[in-house]
């Protein structure tokens, strides 16, 4: 299963992304929840464009990602969750809430700490709210973000699978 989930990840990744957030784009033009103040043209290819930047500077740094360190920890027997007799249902909803509360403490640090508030930032200053806004992070702020989340994986050694789940999910 490990090396289907590594073969595909991309795939599934892209997909799910892109369909969500076509959907979300569609939802936003049927039913807009505001007027947006600046040209959305311009804000889409700023902030796809950042988000085109980041995705590569990540891949260029983390070759292996998120989803190919969990499989170096199975494989190393790293972690938490790889040294105890868990079902795999049961790690993975561990693997899901315990990533997703550490990457929601990391999120109020960023809101806490001046320094890290300063690349944080980014993200609260697009003009419009929008589908768009979402992933829209200084490059040193998703840096920091993979690094926090590759401690997480090791240290919890979450399964293959509760990963690609969480890299979609959230």
């Amino acid at each position: 299963m490990n090396e289907w989930i590594i073969r595909h990840e991309m795939v599934i990744r892209l997909s799910c992304f892109f369909g969500i957030l076509i959907l979300m784009a569609i939802w936003e033009m049927i039913a807009p929840c505001r007027q947006l103040v600046a040209s959305k043209t311009v804000r889409w290819l700023n902030n796809f464009g950042i988000v085109f930047f980041n995705t590569l500077l990540l891949r260029l740094i983390f070759p292996t990602a998120a989803v190919g360190l969990a499989v170096l920890a199975e494989q190393n027997q790293w972690g938490l969750l790889n040294n105890i007799n868990l079902s795999l249902w049961l790690a993975i909803i561990f693997s899901i809430i315990l990533l997703d509360g550490i990457i929601y403490l990391q999120h109020v640090l960023f809101h806490a700490l001046p320094l890290l508030w300063r690349l944080h930032r980014m993200h609260h200053a697009d003009i419009d709210f929008d589908v768009t806004t979402g992933p829209r992070f200084h490059p040193i702020e998703i840096i920091l973000s993979m690094l926090i989340k590759f401690a997480a994986i090791m240290a919890l050694g979450s399964p293959v699978v509760a990963v690609l789940l969480f890299e979609v999910i959230r």
